[in-house]
C-alpha cells in the first residue's frame, strides 16, 4: 500500500510539472520569451539569429570586448514604440586575481525596434594579462516601459 501511494504521489508530481510547463509554453509569446512584473526573459524557439545570454572574451592586452547580441526589447510580448530597455549582467569565468568586470553596457539601450542586434561592451579594471584572455558569461534581459 505504501509503494503504491508513494507511485502515485510521483506521477501526479510529473504530471503537474509537464502541465505548468505546458501552461508556460503556451502564454509566452511567438518569440519564446517570457514577461514577468515588466521585465522580459529570452525563451528558446525564437529563431533569434544572435545569442542573448552566452560567453565573451577580452583578448589578451586588451581592458574591453564587444560582441553582437540580441536585442533583449525583441522578447517582450506585443512590444513596441522605443521606450524597451535593454539591460545585462556580466561576470568572469572562473578566478582571475586582480581583475573585475567594472561595466557592462548595450548599445542601443532603448529599442527603436528597427534592428533586432546590438553590442554588448563588457570593460575590465585593466587590460587583460599578455598571453592571457579572460572569459566571461552574460545575461540579458529587457524592461518593459511602454
Amino acid at each position: 500500500m505504501r509503494i503504491r501511494t508513494y507511485a502515485v504521489s510521483v506521477l501526479l508530481a510529473a504530471l503537474l510539472v509537464l502541465v505548468g510547463t505546458l501552461i508556460a509554453d503556451a502564454r509566452s509569446p511567438a518569440g519564446g520569451g517570457t514577461l514577468t512584473r515588466g521585465i522580459a526573459f529570452f525563451g528558446p524557439g525564437s529563431g533569434a539569429e544572435f545569442p542573448a545570454a552566452g560567453t565573451g572574451t577580452v583578448t589578451a592586452g586588451s581592458r574591453r570586448s564587444v560582441t553582437t547580441i540580441l536585442l533583449p526589447a525583441f522578447v517582450i510580448p506585443n512590444a513596441s514604440g522605443g521606450q524597451d530597455e535593454n539591460h545585462v549582467v556580466a561576470t568572469i569565468q572562473g578566478n582571475v586575481p586582480g581583475y573585475w568586470i567594472v561595466g557592462a553596457q548595450i548599445t542601443p539601450f532603448v529599442s527603436d525596434y528597427s534592428k533586432q542586434s546590438g553590442k554588448l561592451k563588457v570593460w575590465l579594471n585593466k587590460p587583460a594579462p599578455p598571453n592571457t584572455p579572460i572569459k566571461f558569461s552574460y545575461f540579458t534581459f529587457g524592461i518593459f516601459n511602454d
